[in-house]
């Protein structure tokens, strides 16, 4: 036999030192790149998030000086580049932001002006009560213009509906509601009745015609003392007395008939009314006392119909005087007696800022994106800026019940958009976690059984030959995308397991327990016969579980109904549980199947790994088959087992397609097996390509990824640990 030259063995050896080195060293820094990866990754989500828990801040910007006993409204563009004063003698005056010199000033109102208010729901136009008691409508429009290179604002003042004027006459009091194709006005008039118009098919630019009007009859209340406020899409009227706070509220959805709604208080403490001010939608309102309570009141169902409650409270050392809210926010401004403000959020009941003022302004407004306050005082205007990005954003929002606008009770909802512009963005993340959890449950708990036990009967009980077939079958299994097992569960499984619901639920029942009688019969037989075919039960019993599954699919229905009297659709119905067509019961099927290939394969391969000889050795000993399984291979094998049934955990957790396309996305806490939910990845996927960069919703959904991250890496850890102590319990075996 030739033999290795001395000479080479030097070089041998130093070569092998090298594959050594530049092993150790590769893998080293492909450990410290995955270490990195992740650490960027958590920095990332951390950089995105932390910035919606940043506190809110007032601070004054400017104070300027100028005369402002003319001035009744101040308000801005939707840049904050021009300052728009509304005067008492009709005109309006536009002033730069950047030195708020008058860039211009116009004259439209043939009249000087009484009053004015926002004409609800629109930023840029009012109603103006002018002193012959007219009613006309003001439209104030920026428009950004180009010449050339240069960039101008074009600021425009007009008249709507061809400059025509309603008679209000010696109306107390009125408001205005506008659509894209009605407007309705209401006037109180001095005997305490209310005059309602609608008008139909309105247009800017052409005249109102031909009104349908509802009178309503008049509350046992002082006039003068009683305002009205049209509410949510004008189907609604609050008529509130200002001296006791009591209300009542008013259905207004047809203007041929009215209803009473609700009749109440408002003021239900120690202290005296106030004042009050609607919130963005007006389906709610804040009610200030004089003993520094602010109260937030609803619209919403109650105890018969629809009526006021109180959903919850702000508390401040002194009384509010004034209330002003934010144009498309739940936000609002709270000025107290001392000239102190308040920035506050309803929904997330969060004080978030506090400002002193010089003084009680006689009007404060925010511009329309809310980054600045412009208070008028006597001889000024101070103009403050507003930093507060992300006033929904709270722990309590976030995990806790909440008390939303128009809900019976506090509750756990996510609903991050909405196609109405008054909508109160809810960012609960209690559905999904519970979503998730309640997806990976069922999945696991079909999968979990099936993969473990099939692994058992694979590398124990079944024969080398149709163990070959069978363990590449199941493991290709893993291959298969999700989206095309969701799109199966989806549009396929699921009709199909509606339309035969009590057949489904009894393949839980007939064909396990017909297999049983199977086997045990199969031990009748002679010794000689059954040698023939062991380690191929398992392809015999194939045939047996297929006749058995048609015959519960084709008689399930009417065993159903010998049992119950009725079909299963019908049976829960009368217990009073719902069904949904997309539920956990499809994810659970769909998921499962998609989860068994990787718990099958990791468990099969730590008990076809357990070292033979401690099974000949349990043998030899006397131990059954099954006492040799059960006390010496799966204790040994139990830390991949474990690890199997973790990393299917990890799986089922993480699933997205298969959740996204076989439920119905609805995000509800409901442990009932036939509901839907919505898990963490399926929202992300949902809603992420929606989201605005940098918006509370953006960073949100970063927030629930981390979520998603820290649940898989806690599971990771608590597996590793019980992984390491049953290695260690039982690796001396």
């Amino acid at each position: 036999m030739a033999s290795t030259p001395p000479q080479q063995l030097p070089g041998l050896a130093l070569g092998r030192a090298l594959v050594d080195r530049l092993t150790k060293l590769t893998v080293g820094v492909g450990g410290i790149a995955v270490i990195a990866a992740i650490v960027l990754i958590m920095g990332y989500f951390v950089w995105v998030i932390v910035p919606m828990f940043v506190p809110a801040s007032i601070k004054l910007l400017h104070t300027e000086e100028l005369a402002t006993d003319d001035v009744l409204y101040v308000t801005s563009d939707d840049r904050f580049e021009i300052l728009t004063l509304i005067k008492s003698d009709g005109s309006v005056e536009f002033r730069d932001t950047k030195d708020y010199r008058t860039v211009s000033e116009q004259t439209v109102l043939p009249t000087s002006i009484k009053s004015l208010k926002p004409l609800y729901p629109l930023a840029d136009t009012f109603a103006v009560r002018t002193t012959a008691d007219e009613l006309l409508f003001l439209k104030i429009t920026h428009d950004v213009r180009f010449d050339r290179v240069e960039r101008r604002v074009e600021n425009k003042v007009g008249l709507l509906f061809d400059e025509v004027a309603l008679d209000l006459g010696d109306a107390v009091g009125f408001d205005v509601y506008r659509s894209d194709s009605k407007l309705r006005v209401v006037a109180l008039q001095p005997d305490g009745s209310i005059n309602l118009e609608e008008y139909q098919d309105v247009d800017d630019l052409f005249e109102l015609e031909d009104p349908r009007t509802l009178t309503i009859d008049s509350w046992n209340r002082t006039p003068s003392s009683l305002q009205i406020m049209l509410g949510p899409g004008g189907r609604w009227l609050y008529e509130i007395d200002t001296v006791t706070g009591d209300y009542r509220l008013l259905n207004i959805a047809s203007i041929r008939r009215y209803s009473v709604e609700d009749i109440g208080t408002l003021d239900d403490t120690d202290g005296n009314f106030v004042h009050f001010a609607p919130v963005l939608g007006r389906y709610s309102f804040l009610v200030a006392n004089d003993q520094g309570s602010l109260d937030h009141w609803t619209l919403g169902p109650v105890e018969e119909g629809q009526g006021l409650r109180k959903i919850r409270s702000f508390v401040y050392s002194e009384p509010i005087v004034q209330i002003v809210a934010e144009h498309r926010r739940k936000g609002f401004l709270a000025i107290d007696s001392l000239g102190t403000a308040h920035l506050g959020y309803t929904t997330s009941e969060r004080k978030l800022a506090v400002q002193r003022m010089n003084a009680v302004p006689k009007s404060v407004n925010f511009s329309p994106r809310a980054d600045r306050l412009m208070a008028l005082q006597d001889g000024s205007i101070e103009v403050s800026a507003v930093s507060n990005k992300h006033p929904e954003a709270s722990w309590a929002t976030l995990w806790g019940r909440v008390a939303y606008e128009g809900y019976e009770e506090p509750v756990h909802s996510w609903q991050s958009s909405s196609a109405d512009t008054d909508f109160e963005p809810k960012f609960s993340l209690a559905p999904l976690l519970f979503g998730s959890i309640k997806a990976a449950f069922y999945a696991m708990l079909v999968a979990t059984p099936l993969a473990i036990m099939g692994a058992i009967y694979t590398a124990v009980f079944m024969s080398e030959g149709m163990r070959k077939i069978v363990k590449p079958g199941i493991e290709i299994m893993a291959a298969l995308p999700t989206v095309i097992l969701g799109f199966l569960a989806g549009l396929w499984l699921a009709p199909i397991v509606e339309k035969n619901l009590s057949a489904i639920m009894l393949l839980l029942v007939i064909p396990p327990v017909g297999v049983l009688i199977f086997a045990y019969l199969t031990t009748l037989l002679p010794s000689r016969i059954t040698s023939r075919f062991e380690g191929w039960f398992g392809a015999l019993t194939i045939p047996v579980i297929v006749l058995l599954s048609w015959l519960t699919l084709a008689y399930g229905e009417s065993i159903w109904q010998f049992i119950f009297g009725t079909n299963m659709r019908m049976w829960l119905e009368n217990q009073g549980v719902e069904y949904d067509q997309r539920n956990a019961l499809i994810i659970g099927i769909a998921m499962g199947f998609a989860v068994i290939p990787t718990i099958f394969s990791i468990s099969e391969d730590a008990i076809y790994g357990v070292p033979r000889h401690l099974v000949h050795g349990s043998v030899a000993l006397g131990a059954t088959r099954w006492q040799t399984l059960v006390r010496v291979v799966l204790l040994t094998a139990s830390p991949g087992i474990f690890s199997a049934v973790m990393i299917g955990m990890g799986r089922a957790v993480g699933e997205t397609m298969i959740v996204l396309m076989a439920t119905g996305n609805t995000p509800i806490m409901d442990i009932n097996l036939f509901q839907g939910m919505r898990t963490f990845a399926a929202n992300i996927a949902v809603e992420m390509p929606e989201s605005e960069v940098g918006s509370t919703h953006f960073r949100i959904l970063f927030l629930t990824a981390l979520v998603l991250f820290v649940i898989t890496f806690l599971f990771n850890t608590i597996a590793e640990i019980v992984r390491q102590r049953l290695r260690a319990r039982y690796g001396n075996l």
